[in-house]
Protein backbone atom coordinates (compact mmCIF):
# COMPACT_ATOMS: atom_id res chain seq x y z
CA UNK A 1 0.00 0.00 0.00
CA UNK A 2 1.29 3.66 -0.55
CA UNK A 3 1.85 5.98 1.58
CA UNK A 4 -1.46 7.56 0.18
CA UNK A 5 -3.47 5.06 1.00
CA UNK A 6 -2.19 4.24 4.22
CA UNK A 7 -3.14 7.98 4.97
CA UNK A 8 -7.04 7.06 3.60
CA UNK A 9 -7.33 3.88 5.06
CA UNK A 10 -6.04 5.43 8.75
CA UNK A 11 -8.53 8.55 7.94
CA UNK A 12 -10.98 5.91 7.47
CA UNK A 13 -10.60 3.73 10.63
CA UNK A 14 -10.04 7.19 12.77
CA UNK A 15 -13.22 8.22 10.82
CA UNK A 16 -15.71 5.83 12.10
CA UNK A 17 -14.13 5.27 15.28
CA UNK A 18 -14.92 8.55 15.63
CA UNK A 19 -18.29 7.92 14.42
CA UNK A 20 -18.61 5.81 16.96
CA UNK A 21 -17.59 7.58 20.16
CA UNK A 22 -19.75 10.36 18.77
CA UNK A 23 -22.57 7.61 18.26
CA UNK A 24 -21.91 6.43 22.21
CA UNK A 25 -21.91 10.03 23.34
CA UNK A 26 -24.91 10.92 21.50
CA UNK A 27 -26.60 8.10 22.91
CA UNK A 28 -25.18 8.56 26.87
CA UNK A 29 -26.18 12.07 26.35
CA UNK A 30 -29.73 11.40 26.01
CA UNK A 31 -29.87 8.76 28.69
CA UNK A 32 -28.59 11.41 30.80
CA UNK A 33 -30.79 13.80 29.36
CA UNK A 34 -34.04 11.50 29.66
CA UNK A 35 -33.15 10.30 33.11
CA UNK A 36 -32.27 13.93 34.01
CA UNK A 37 -36.24 15.03 31.95
CA UNK A 38 -37.60 12.01 34.31
CA UNK A 39 -36.25 13.11 37.48
CA UNK A 40 -37.15 16.45 36.90
CA UNK A 41 -41.05 15.55 35.90
CA UNK A 42 -41.21 13.45 39.01
CA UNK A 43 -39.52 16.65 41.43
CA UNK A 44 -42.22 18.82 39.35
CA UNK A 45 -45.67 16.33 40.21
CA UNK A 46 -43.65 16.06 43.52
CA UNK A 47 -43.37 19.86 44.06
CA UNK A 48 -47.30 20.08 42.53
CA UNK A 49 -48.36 17.71 45.10
CA UNK A 50 -46.22 19.46 47.98
CA UNK A 51 -47.36 22.51 46.97
CA UNK A 52 -51.76 21.02 47.04
CA UNK A 53 -51.08 19.23 50.03
CA UNK A 54 -49.91 22.69 51.67
CA UNK A 55 -52.74 25.00 50.24
CA UNK A 56 -55.06 22.02 51.16
CA UNK A 57 -53.74 22.35 54.67
CA UNK A 58 -53.98 26.07 54.82
CA UNK A 59 -57.32 26.22 53.79
CA UNK A 60 -58.51 23.90 56.42
CA UNK A 61 -56.94 25.97 59.10
CA UNK A 62 -58.31 29.30 57.85
CA UNK A 63 -61.75 26.95 57.66
CA UNK A 64 -61.21 25.67 61.23
CA UNK A 65 -60.50 29.39 62.56
CA UNK A 66 -63.12 30.97 61.11
CA UNK A 67 -65.38 28.24 62.56
CA UNK A 68 -64.05 28.99 65.94
CA UNK A 69 -64.40 32.62 65.28
CA UNK A 70 -68.23 32.37 64.50
CA UNK A 71 -68.57 29.56 67.14
CA UNK A 72 -66.54 31.81 69.73
CA UNK A 73 -69.23 34.87 68.43
CA UNK A 74 -72.02 32.81 68.77
CA UNK A 75 -71.32 31.98 72.05
CA UNK A 76 -70.47 35.03 73.18
CA UNK A 77 -73.88 36.74 72.47
CA UNK A 78 -75.45 33.56 73.62
CA UNK A 79 -74.08 34.64 77.02
CA UNK A 80 -75.44 37.83 76.43
CA UNK A 81 -78.78 36.59 76.18
CA UNK A 82 -78.50 34.29 78.75
CA UNK A 83 -77.51 37.26 81.31
CA UNK A 84 -80.20 39.46 79.69
CA UNK A 85 -82.56 36.92 80.54
CA UNK A 86 -81.19 36.71 84.01
CA UNK A 87 -81.52 40.44 84.37
CA UNK A 88 -85.43 40.46 83.76
CA UNK A 89 -85.70 37.67 85.99
CA UNK A 90 -83.98 39.84 88.88
CA UNK A 91 -85.56 43.10 87.59
CA UNK A 92 -89.18 41.08 88.01
CA UNK A 93 -88.77 39.53 91.35
CA UNK A 94 -87.89 43.06 92.73
CA UNK A 95 -90.94 43.87 91.17
CA UNK A 96 -93.28 41.44 92.47
CA UNK A 97 -95.54 43.35 95.01
CA UNK A 98 -94.29 43.56 98.48
CA UNK A 99 -97.50 41.87 100.13
CA UNK A 100 -96.66 38.93 97.75
CA UNK A 101 -92.82 38.85 98.66
CA UNK A 102 -93.44 39.71 101.97
CA UNK A 103 -95.74 36.27 102.16
CA UNK A 104 -93.20 34.20 100.38
CA UNK A 105 -90.66 35.03 103.14
CA UNK A 106 -92.99 34.52 105.86
CA UNK A 107 -93.69 30.91 104.18
CA UNK A 108 -89.89 29.73 104.05
CA UNK A 109 -88.82 31.64 107.24
CA UNK A 110 -91.60 29.83 109.02
CA UNK A 111 -90.33 26.33 108.12
CA UNK A 112 -86.64 27.03 109.76
CA UNK A 113 -85.50 26.83 113.23
CA UNK A 114 -83.94 30.82 113.72
CA UNK A 115 -83.11 30.18 117.67
CA UNK A 116 -80.09 32.44 118.15
CA UNK A 117 -80.01 33.19 114.20
CA UNK A 118 -79.22 36.80 112.72
CA UNK A 119 -81.69 37.24 108.87
CA UNK A 120 -79.26 39.69 107.56
CA UNK A 121 -81.10 41.40 105.15
CA UNK A 122 -81.10 44.67 102.50
CA UNK A 123 -81.10 48.08 103.75
CA UNK A 124 -84.50 49.48 104.29
CA UNK A 125 -86.24 45.95 104.95
CA UNK A 126 -85.13 45.41 108.80
CA UNK A 127 -88.77 46.89 109.94
CA UNK A 128 -90.52 44.54 107.16
CA UNK A 129 -88.58 41.54 108.33
CA UNK A 130 -88.63 41.94 112.02
CA UNK A 131 -92.52 42.20 111.53
CA UNK A 132 -92.47 38.84 109.26
CA UNK A 133 -90.27 37.29 112.04
CA UNK A 134 -92.17 38.22 115.04
CA UNK A 135 -89.10 38.17 117.00
CA UNK A 136 -87.82 34.36 116.71
CA UNK A 137 -84.53 35.87 115.35
CA UNK A 138 -82.02 39.59 115.15
CA UNK A 139 -82.61 41.20 112.16
CA UNK A 140 -79.70 43.06 110.51
CA UNK A 141 -78.44 44.90 107.28
CA UNK A 142 -76.20 44.03 105.02
CA UNK A 143 -75.34 46.46 101.64
CA UNK A 144 -74.21 43.68 99.88
CA UNK A 145 -78.01 42.13 99.96
CA UNK A 146 -80.24 43.63 97.31
CA UNK A 147 -83.47 41.76 98.28
CA UNK A 148 -84.24 38.49 99.68
CA UNK A 149 -82.17 37.61 102.59
CA UNK A 150 -79.49 35.41 104.76
CA UNK A 151 -79.71 33.50 108.13
CA UNK A 152 -76.40 33.54 110.02
CA UNK A 153 -76.17 30.85 112.94
CA UNK A 154 -74.02 29.15 114.38
CA UNK A 155 -74.82 26.01 112.84
CA UNK A 156 -75.77 26.59 109.25
CA UNK A 157 -75.79 29.54 106.98
CA UNK A 158 -78.52 29.92 104.46
CA UNK A 159 -78.69 32.30 101.61
CA UNK A 160 -81.66 33.31 100.36
CA UNK A 161 -80.29 36.57 98.66
CA UNK A 162 -81.69 37.37 95.33
CA UNK A 163 -77.90 36.67 93.64
CA UNK A 164 -77.95 33.16 95.44
CA UNK A 165 -81.31 32.82 94.33
CA UNK A 166 -80.70 33.60 90.88
CA UNK A 167 -77.32 31.49 90.90
CA UNK A 168 -79.87 28.62 92.08
CA UNK A 169 -81.85 28.51 89.27
CA UNK A 170 -79.04 28.95 86.92
CA UNK A 171 -77.15 25.56 88.37
CA UNK A 172 -80.82 24.04 88.63
CA UNK A 173 -81.26 24.89 84.91
CA UNK A 174 -77.85 24.42 83.22
CA UNK A 175 -78.32 21.48 81.84
CA UNK A 176 -81.75 22.68 80.39
CA UNK A 177 -80.21 26.15 78.89
CA UNK A 178 -77.38 24.50 77.36
CA UNK A 179 -79.88 21.99 75.40
CA UNK A 180 -81.72 25.28 74.08
CA UNK A 181 -78.85 27.44 73.43
CA UNK A 182 -76.38 24.58 71.76
CA UNK A 183 -78.54 22.11 70.91
CA UNK A 184 -78.17 18.07 72.27
CA UNK A 185 -74.84 17.26 72.16
CA UNK A 186 -75.81 13.51 72.82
Amino acid sequence: MSGEGLKKAVLDKASAEAEQIVSRARTEAEGIVSAARERAERAAVDTIEKARRDAEQKRSRAISSLEREVGLAALEQKNRLLEEVFLRAARQFTGIPARELKEVYRKELDEINLDGATVQVSRGARGEFESILGGRARVGEDASIEAGYVIVSKDFRLDKSLAARLEDVKADMRSELARMLFGDAT
